[in-house]
């Protein structure tokens, strides 16, 4: 299982590693420049989350059912807290139109 752990952990992050970049430079041939700067505090806290969660989760180098039941609740928490941010960092109220 060790093997199964490292080759998937490694794979995810070679994949990190090359889409990131190629999406920058794509973007700038696009015409609609991105780049890699956390403006919200919220995006750093979240990669922060992610990569603490996969850590301890993949540490001994098995997992259970309620392990990858955590990761989902750590992405669905993620998703909440992205939906409900605005660009400036404060909660922002769902409001009719």
């Amino acid at each position: 299982m060790s093997l199964v752990m490292s080759i998937t952990v490694g794979a995810t992050i070679q994949v990190a590693l090359l889409t990131a970049p190629v999406l920058v430079l794509v973007s700038f041939f696009l015409g609609h420049p991105i780049n890699l700067v956390f403006v919200n505090p919220l995006e750093l806290i979240a990669v922060a989350a992610v990569a603490f969660s996969v850590n301890a989760i993949a540490e001994d180098g098995e997992t259970t059912w309620f392990e990858g039941l955590l990761l989902v609740g750590v992405y669905v928490l993620l998703g909440i807290a992205f939906f409900f941010a605005t660009p400036g960092g404060e909660a922002a109220l769902l409001t009719g139109p």
